[in-house]
């Protein structure tokens, strides 16, 4: 019943900030079922999700067969076994990257449901703060991390949704 919600928040994420900036779209019809599918899919690897792939040395980088954001999402796959789906849009400015981010842990939040406990945390890079993060975790031996990043690397900004091992240092 999310399926609206969604669709109509990531079609406002390209309206926030300035006109130029790109338009975003899900790339999938029922945006919240397609998370969920994801989710149970990640103790196989999301292997499910996976198209194409390009190998790096300790990486293999797949298209991701079903887009939360139509063009933004892949699956990774590291050679310990460990995998993750991403998805990352960069913003022009850091009030963009603010209201994508807080739209998209609202979305987020209520595709998972309340079983699902979220934590903000600021992110860190060499002991200054370089963005936000909200990680929602549920119960269970292997039930992945799902979180929401807001990243700010000099002056890029940028936001991602992250599906994958608790266990990785984000």
């Amino acid at each position: 019943m999310l399926r609206l919600p969604l669709t109509l928040a990531l079609l406002g994420l390209s309206l926030t900030g300035c006109a130029v900036q790109e338009n975003l779209r899900s790339g999938t019809d029922d945006p919240c079922t397609s998370m969920k599918n994801i989710v149970a899919d990640y103790p196989n690897g999301f292997a499910e999700f996976r198209r194409s792939g390009t190998n790096f040395k300790s990486v293999t980088i797949y298209r991701a067969r079903e887009e939360l954001i139509k063009g933004h999402c892949e699956v990774w796959a590291w050679g310990n076994g460990d995998s993750a789906y991403v998805c990352t849009v960069g913003a022009p400015n850091p009030e963009v990257a603010e209201s994508r981010y807080e739209q998209a842990v609202e979305q987020v939040a209520g595709c998972l449901g309340q079983q699902w406990v979220p934590e903000e945390r600021v992110r860190e890079r060499n002991g200054a703060a370089a963005g936000m993060a909200t990680v929602f975790r549920q119960q269970g031996e292997r039930s992945p991390s799902v979180s929401v990043h807001r990243v700010e690397d000099r002056s890029r900004q940028s936001v991602y949704l992250y599906i994958g091992s608790p266990g990785r240092k984000l």
